[in-house]
C-alpha cells in the first residue's frame, strides 16, 4: 500500500515538474515556482513514506526529513535534499499570496517572480525529484537485505 502512495506521488511529481517547465517558457513565472515546490514537497512527501514515516501536512516536510531516522549511509543526500526542500517549500504559500517588500509595497506573485527566480526553483525542483527516485531505489534496496 505504502508503495502505491509512493508511485501516486513521484507521478503527481513529474506532472507539476512538467507543468513548470511549461510555465516558464511561456512566462509565467509565479504558476511556474508554485509547480516546482509542488513538486518538489511531493517528491520530499515519497522519500518520507519510504523511510517509514508519514509526510507534513503543513508545507514542512523538510523538518521531516530533519527528525526522522534515516539509514547512516543515506545522511548525506538526505541531508542535502533537506537543505534544497527548505528553501523550496516557502514558495507554496509566497506564490499564492501578496507579499510586503522592505519598502512596504504589496506584490502580488506575479510581480515578485521573475525568469530567475522561476528558473532557480525549477532547477531545484528536478535535482530534488532526482535526488528523491535514487534514494527511494536505495531504501529498497537496503530494505531487502
Amino acid at each position: 500500500m505504502v508503495r502505491k502512495e509512493i508511485d501516486a506521488l513521484l507521478k503527481t511529481a513529474h506532472d507539476q515538474l512538467i507543468r513548470a517547465e511549461d510555465d516558464v517558457k511561456d512566462g509565467f513565472y509565479d504558476s511556474c515556482a508554485l509547480f516546482s515546490a509542488l513538486c518538489a514537497e511531493n517528491s520530499a512527501s515519497a522519500l518520507i513514506l519510504a523511510l517509514g514515516s508519514k509526510p507534513s501536512k503543513k508545507h514542512r516536510n523538510w523538518y521531516m526529513l530533519k527528525i526522522i531516522p534515516k539509514p547512516k549511509s543515506l545522511e548525506v543526500t538526505v541531508n542535502n535534499t533537506l537543505e534544497l526542500l527548505k528553501n523550496m517549500e516557502q514558495h507554496i504559500i509566497r506564490t499564492r499570496y501578496p507579499t510586503q517588500n522592505e519598502e512596504g509595497k504589496f506584490l502580488v506573485p506575479s510581480e515578485y517572480y521573475d525568469k530567475n527566480k522561476a528558473e532557480n526553483l525549477l532547477k531545484n525542483a528536478k535535482k530534488i525529484l532526482n535526488q528523491v527516485e535514487t534514494l527511494i531505489k536505495k531504501i529498497e534496496k537496503i530494505n531487502k537485505t
